[in-house]
């Protein structure tokens, strides 16, 4: 039996969203209270399943954010041919600002995080996963820098990817007319 490449990419894109699911569930369920919204997800470490000598753990949070990107660009590559039938009748070029918009306000957000956490560890010192927003209010939890940083880092490439897609779908589209 003969898989096509695009299906073997989405069979894999797809595994690696749920694996990422699957880590927000169990951590969410195993770690029922935090300080801070996120601290569930980079309290923790996972270790590897295999030797690797430069690298031991992985904070759970930092593996959801590798198997997102990887699932949503597998998935995307996967259901290029789809996407480029549907390019022939959308513009995509609202779609296109809406990324570039993204990427820019969580580019923003990550720089803002990284001076904002460092200036609150070097002010109060403790551990740097867990040091938590505590320049906004909140309605119930502060928000955990390294959380807030990973999720507007991983939003950046996200939008960052599907802009940059978009541009080649548009590209080949030019290229066949």
């Amino acid at each position: 039996m003969h898989i096509s490449y695009e299906k073997a990419m989405a069979v894999v894109g797809s595994t690696l969203l749920l694996l990422a699911a699957l880590i927000v569930v169990y951590y969410a369920v195993t770690v029922p209270v935090e300080k801070s919204f996120g601290e569930r997800y980079v309290s923790s470490e996972i270790p590897l399943l295999f030797p690797f000598y430069l690298i031991s753990t992985f904070k759970p949070l930092t593996l959801i954010v590798y198997c997102i990107f990887a699932g949503v660009a597998l998935l995307l590559e996967a259901g290029k041919e789809i996407l480029r039938r549907l390019d022939a009748r959308l513009d995509i070029r609202g779609a296109k600002i809406v990324l570039v918009f993204g990427a820019f306000a969580s580019a923003y957000e990550v720089i803002w995080n990284f001076f904002a956490w460092f200036a609150t560890w070097e002010k109060n010192g403790g551990l740097l996963d867990l040091i938590a927003n505590s320049y906004h209010e909140y309605n119930r939890l502060p928000v955990n820098f390294n959380f807030a940083t990973k999720v507007s880092f991983l939003i950046f490439a996200l939008c960052v990817y599907g802009a940059i897609f978009l541009s080649r779908i548009e590209g080949q589209k030019k290229a066949r007319h």
